[in-house]
């Protein structure tokens, strides 16, 4: 009784334990799927048939210019020529785009006349082009650190930086895109962010909405819109990607949905994402897969015995319902609800009842032989067919398997017999290596062991390089009782044939080390070369002063044969402990063991700028060269090689600024003003919108009454951690990317609604930037801060200057006829100092001149400033304008332009830049104190 008792009761444990742990399992399953890769690539797959089954249509506010076979066909070349670029955004902003983001790469010199062509289409677009900034590994080792490549300096200083970096899936496919990154410390928003005026810096990545239809997207051809094919109105007022769009040029990259589409049409989409407010945010699912791993259960263990009909329609019917409401979340909300976990975990849960409704213990002993000779017949063809042979040894190293390709890899004109020895066919080398593997898996012989051997050996055509992968794992036999008959260990050694890529590696190496045309080193010759000495290094980096120019009158051929002669004379300079390289085009580099001190360094520098004393003989023609050098001592401290050359070259850009030959010394002042600067341009936006920018007003008053006339609006910054920002430091940044029109139409904003509060004979004065004038909406933002704000357009100055009219332009005279006809008063600022002829002024709309304060800070003292002045006054009044006088410190210089005529004054005689409510008290005290009469200027200074 006992004896039939007892197997019973075993059969009872197993049972028992097998359903706990297969509740255990599908208990587990909702907390682990989600992080496999098979269950996330069926989930990347349902999103993808849901972004392709909802689609939607780009907004139609950014268009694509492609870069087409069309277009490679019309210039007949690649890259093309800067110039064509610098065109293209004259034709691009001349239109009115808005932004304008070029998705190429500048971040080497080309021809210096086609550079500065693009430099100079660059600083007239005001900064409203954005330029891509991206890393990459200099290394082939993932280890290696990332190196920031960025336009040249030339580009970025009248140029928005925006990162375009790519990261793939583990599939390969592309599906989300950066926000905002650290570069060097400093918070950089992507392409995509900056043309949607995106800056959440908290955001780091975001998914792209592939639901966005591609052929909605605005597209037209390069040489369309160069050739003027493409309509003003197909551009105007949008934001313009430019970018490869060619097979040729190979800017494709792999996504959901559409299977292959070009770089800059996956800014577009992510820059429509974040516009339309699709940013997909995914839902948590474990939940509800714990819900329904509970109902598995409790259907499985009560219901098992039924028909496996309920369970189908019932599964079938929840996984319906899961999909439609996953497709309506994802279409109407941008929700993204995954359920490849829930289809997974049906499948297990159909596995269970089975499991209940058969006899397992059969079916899993079948499974396991059918699949342990599947897997045995599988091995067994890889080893077979494998292009890398792979060779399979027991305990003695006797041959137990080998690929077919073995022969032909080790060069033998024989197969390799079963049974063979490795000692009889592969190399002595890799039989030593073996053998040491060995002597370290004898220590632990549990452990599975395995290391990489490169094998360097002589071969038919030449030395050979091999590269094998030796792994040596314990073995027994079935079971685990005793030894198997291969021993205690199999070898599996695999071998590749890597004597191509190591020759062509080599071949690139002394490519990007030396410089073809010169036999210099290279940028990347001269960092690792002083990096190996472990030393630091005097850099001198050395411009040729309009050697371009040289290249036009000679011809390219005598100005290559102009840097060679350059080289020579320099490498001779250099000495055997000297360094030269070629950084540039026609920048080279001297870099001298030691680190110089300051006299020292000047020496040096004075006899680099000798060596040009000389002129150069090319076929028979003697020419001469003029040099400007920048200089630095490099050290630790100051970073690695690559952070000296940088600072010659910082250097170098102070030296160019002086005329013919000279040199100037690194200065670290200078770097962090411009990181300074970079950091400014990037909160400007933040600074905005959380309100960091405020306004003051200066009194200007009539000088014959003194009676308080008008209040100049002047913008202040207080940022939250450096404190006031200077308005010449924070305008000029503005200026240069765009955002002074932002800016501009915050002014008119707040200094009309400040406005409406001051008595009605109390105008405001906002000025108007020439960047704001040209580039901005200037007529929209006027009306609608006068339209909020409710003041009467008279009431209303826009101060312009000189610097406007630089170009004459019918434009320009348009804009100015449109303010006088909305009502607004014109005043041309700092009258004298700018660029504007009398003919010129004769012509134009205006209102006011204002004399400049540099003329009434030395009318007192100084007579041809009086005489300055004083005609000043006739020529304004000839025209029929008033004057104002900047600058008025003291009651003399106040009634000198009194009685010059001058009607009215500005300056700290009379208040200091104030609030809107401070101007408010001071129009106050004004009439009290002149009753509607005259009174003096001194009593209305105190009052100021």
């Amino acid at each position: 009784m006992t004896d039939s008792i007892r197997p019973a009761r075993g059969f009872l444990a197993r049972l028992v334990s097998f359903r706990v742990a297969m509740i255990a399992v599908i208990m587990a399953l909702p907390l682990i799927l989600p992080s496999i890769s098979v269950v996330q690539h069926l989930d990347n797959d349902l999103s993808a048939f849901r972004a392709a089954a909802a689609p939607r249509a780009a907004s139609g506010d950014f268009v694509f210019v492609a870069i087409d076979k069309k277009s490679l066909i019309e210039v007949g070349t690649w890259p093309w020529p800067r110039a064509v670029h610098a065109e293209l955004i004259d034709r691009l902003v001349a239109a009115g785009a808005q932004d304008i983001f070029l998705d190429i790469d500048f971040s080497t010199p080309s021809q210096p006349e086609n550079d500065v062509r693009l430099a100079k289409a660059l600083e007239e677009a005001g900064g409203g082009v954005i330029l891509p900034i991206f890393r990459q590994q200099f290394g082939a080792r993932s280890s290696d650190p990332l190196t920031v490549t960025a336009p040249l300096p030339i580009f970025a200083e009248h140029s928005w930086p925006a990162l375009v970096d790519v990261a793939l899936d583990d599939d390969g496919l592309m599906r989300s895109f950066p926000v905002t990154e650290l570069i060097d410390g400093i918070p950089t928003q992507s392409a995509p962010a900056v043309l949607a005026g995106y800056s959440d810096a908290r955001t780091s990545r975001l998914e792209i909405d592939f639901s966005i239809r591609p052929e909605t997207v605005p597209t037209y051809s390069v040489t369309d819109i160069l050739s003027g094919a493409v309509g003003r109105d197909a551009i105007d007022g949008k934001s313009v990607v430019v970018g490869a769009y060619a097979t040729e040029l190979k800017d494709l990259f792999a996504v959901p949905v559409y299977g292959i589409l070009s770089g800059p049409m996956l800014h577009v989409l992510a820059t429509e994402t974040l516009v339309q407010e699709r940013i997909l945010r995914p839902l948590r699912t474990e939940p509800i897969g714990l819900l329904l791993a509970a109902l598995i259960i409790a259907y499985t263990l009560t219901f098992h015995r039924q028909s496996l009909g309920v369970p189908l329609a019932a599964s079938a019917a929840l996984l319906t319902i899961a999909e439609a409401v996953s497709f309506l979340l994802y279409k109407h909300e941008a929700l993204v609800f995954h359920t490849a976990s829930l289809w997974l975990m049906f499948a297990f849960g159909f596995f269970m009842l089975m499991a209940e409704k058969v006899g397992l213990s059969g079916w899993l002993a079948e499974l396991a032989v059918t699949e342990n000779r599947d897997i045995r017949r599988v091995l067994k063809r890889i080893i077979n067919d494998s292009i890398d042979p792979v060779i399979v040894l027991d305990q003695k190293r006797n041959l137990l398997d080998a690929s077919h390709t073995l022969s032909g890899v080790l060069e033998r004109d024989e197969a390799v017999v079963r049974g063979s020895n490795l000692s009889v066919f592969a190399p002595p080398a890799l039989t030593e290596a073996l053998l040491a593997l060995e002597a370290i898996h004898i220590t632990e012989p549990q452990q599975i062991h395995s290391q990489t051997v490169a094998l360097d050996i002589p071969g038919r055509k030449g030395r050979r390089h091999l590269e094998a992968v030796i792994t040596i794992s314990p073995f027994e036999s079935r079971g685990g009782q005793g030894l198997s008959p291969v021993g205690s260990h199999v070898t599996c050694i695999s071998l590749r044939d890597v004597t191509a890529r190591r020759l062509y590696e080599t071949k690139l190496e002394e490519m990007a080390r030396v410089d073809d045309l010169t036999g210099l080193l290279t940028r990347r010759g001269l960092i690792d070369a002083m990096a190996a000495t472990g030393r630091g290094f005097s850099v001198f980096a050395i411009d040729l002063h309009r050697f371009g120019h040289l290249n036009e009158m000679l011809g390219r051929e005598k100005g290559d044969s102009v840097l060679q002669a350059v080289a020579a004379r320099l490498r001779r300079h250099a000495g055997i402990d000297g360094l030269t390289a070629r950084l540039a085009g026609d920048v080279l580099c001297l870099a001298t063991a030691g680190i110089e001190s300051e006299d020292a360094l000047a020496e040096s520098a004075a006899q680099l700028l000798a060596l040009f004393d000389t002129p150069f003989g090319i076929d028979g023609i003697k020419i001469e060269l003029n040099a400007r050098i920048g200089a630095c001592s490099g050290s630790e401290n100051l970073g690695s090689p690559g952070k000296w050359i940088e600072a010659a070259e910082l250097a170098l850009i102070d030296a160019k600024r002086v005329g013919g030959s000279g040199w100037r010394a690194y200065d670290p002042a200078s770097t962090l003003r411009r990181a300074r600067s970079r950091l400014l341009e990037a909160e400007l936006r933040t600074g905005l919108d959380q309100g960091q920018f405020f306004l003051l007003f200066q009194p200007q008053v009539a000088l014959t009454s003194g009676r308080l006339v008008g209040a100049e609006a002047l913008l202040r910054w207080q940022h939250p951690t450096l404190g006031m920002i200077s308005p010449a430091e924070f305008i000029s940044i503005s200026e240069a990317n765009g955002f002074i029109c932002d800016l501009g139409q915050f002014m008119f904003r707040e200094a009309c609604k400040a406005a409406t509060n001051w008595p009605s004979h109390v105008s405001v004065a906002v000025n108007i930037s020439p960047v704001q004038f040209l580039r901005g909406d200037l007529l929209s933002d006027i009306r609608a801060a006068l339209d909020a704000s409710g003041l009467q357009p008279h009431r209303l100055h826009v101060e312009i200057t000189e610097s406007i009219f630089v170009e004459r332009s019918e434009e320009l005279l348009t804009k100015l006829d449109a303010l006088r006809d909305l009502g607004v008063t014109i005043a041309l600022d700092d009258f004298g100092t700018g660029y504007s002829s009398l003919s010129y002024i004769s012509s134009l709309p205006l209102d006011k001149l204002k004399i400049d304060q540099s003329f009434v800070r030395d009318m007192v003292s100084d007579p041809a400033a009086q005489s300055i002045v004083q005609a000043v006054m006739t020529l304004a009044h000839g025209l029929g304008l008033k004057v104002v006088g900047e600058g008025i410190e003291n009651a003399l210089q106040a009634e000198m332009l009194t009685a010059m005529g001058c009607e009215e004054g500005q300056g700290y005689l009379f208040g200091r830049p104030q609030s809107a409510r401070q101007i408010q008290a001071l129009s106050a005290a004004h009439s009290l104190l002149s009753g509607g009469h005259e009174a003096s200027v001194s009593a209305l200074a105190q009052a100021g």
